[in-house]
């Protein structure tokens, strides 16, 4: 046999293939490539609870980034300059329409924005928006308010002849939002405040009662922003002052719906707001007068008696409970002893009264 060697046979048969790939790859002189970081980290077994399975490892998604809001956040100064040019218009009959109220003030300028509030909503859980798209509004409601937003603030003026006109058998109430403290204090002059209102009334049933006092501008009912429900109290403000003198002449034998109205003169904020600072004022004074008061000895009496200090003895009530002291108890005499004492005394020529002896 050409190539055969001594041994090759019996390595055949006592050798097997994985020991010789075994003992090759030990002795053999070939270099592996290193492994990586995530091969070698292998993670730890995580026994899941009873009942669970384990949670899959989702990859973590980037922020999104913010989207720019339909309303941008506005300074004060923008603020302002917006309500300016915003008009109130209250007490519209609850069925009055977008179209409707922009054609009533279309010919006094560019309108902006127009937008109702105050919608008296039939199931407070499903929310405000839900209701009104879905047209579930309060039956027993009569009005709502509606805000609107001119181009230029000039226009406001002319929109302002609309205040008290008949919409639908309502009295609107056409207004600014910001006034001047001048315009306050004219407001307060002219109207007056209305207490012990039923919850139920209107503010037609508020201008019947009160129309025989004079000229009414406007009736204003504070109502419950989610039930538009009544809170018991409101303002009016009349043309001229004389309105306010003939209420308060009146005031006692005005009712609504069987209910005794309570009627007070109104006052504006600045006149409270400077009768708060007059009161802080008085009271600021009399603490430091308190602290700056010293006590001085009186020249009539040795004793440490201090000026302004009020007795004791004065402010004591009578307790009938407590007896009196031996020195306070009053001494009393005899009819005898009166009598002997009297006899004496005329002997003198002396003058007995009360038991005590003066002479002449």
């Amino acid at each position: 046999m050409d190539g055969y060697k001594v041994g090759d046979i019996s390595s055949l048969l006592n050798s097997s293939t994985s020991e010789q790939k075994a003992t090759n790859d030990l002795f053999s002189k070939e270099t592996k490539p290193a492994l990586s970081v995530e091969e070698v980290y292998v993670k730890p077994l995580v026994k899941p609870a009873k009942g669970k399975r384990p949670k899959k490892n989702k990859p973590i998604e980037p922020e999104p980034e913010p989207e720019a809001s339909k309303f941008p956040s506005l300074s004060p100064e923008e603020k302002l300059e917006i309500d300016k040019r915003t008009l109130f218009v209250g007490n519209l009959p609850l069925g009055y329409k977008r179209k409707q109220l922009r054609k009533l003030f279309a010919g006094f300028g560019k309108i902006q924005s127009l937008r109702f509030r105050s919608v008296a909503i039939a199931d407070l859980k499903l929310g405000r928006k839900v209701c009104l798209k879905t047209n579930k509004v309060n039956e027993n409601a009569t009005c709502k308010n509606a805000y609107i937003v001119f181009d230029h603030e000039g226009c406001l003026e002319e929109a302002l002849s609309k205040n008290g006109i008949l919409v639908n058998d309502h009295h609107i109430r056409v207004d600014r939002i910001v006034k001047s403290k001048q315009q306050i204090k004219d407001d307060s002059k002219n109207s007056i405040f209305i207490g012990n209102i039923p919850f139920a009334a209107s503010e037609e049933d508020i201008r019947l009662a009160l129309e025989q006092c004079g000229e009414i501008e406007y009736v204003r009912l504070l109502r419950d922003s989610k039930t538009n429900i009544g809170k018991g109290f409101g303002y009016v403000k009349f043309a001229d002052s004389s309105g306010v003198m003939f209420a308060m002449k009146i005031k006692d034998t005005v009712e609504v719906n069987g209910r005794k109205l309570r009627i007070q003169r109104c006052k504006s904020k600045v006149t409270l707001e400077n009768t708060k600072k007059a009161k802080e004022l008085k009271t600021k004074q009399k603490d430091e007068a308190n602290k700056s008061f010293r006590g001085r000895k009186s020249k009539s009496s040795d004793k440490d008696i201090f000026s302004g200090k009020v007795n004791k003895s004065k402010n004591k009530k009578f307790d009938s409970n407590k007896r009196p002291s031996k020195r306070n108890k009053q001494k009393t005499m005899s009819k005898q002893r009166f009598d002997k004492k009297v006899n004496k005394a005329s002997k003198k020529g002396g003058i007995v009264n009360k038991g005590k002896k003066e002479k002449q």
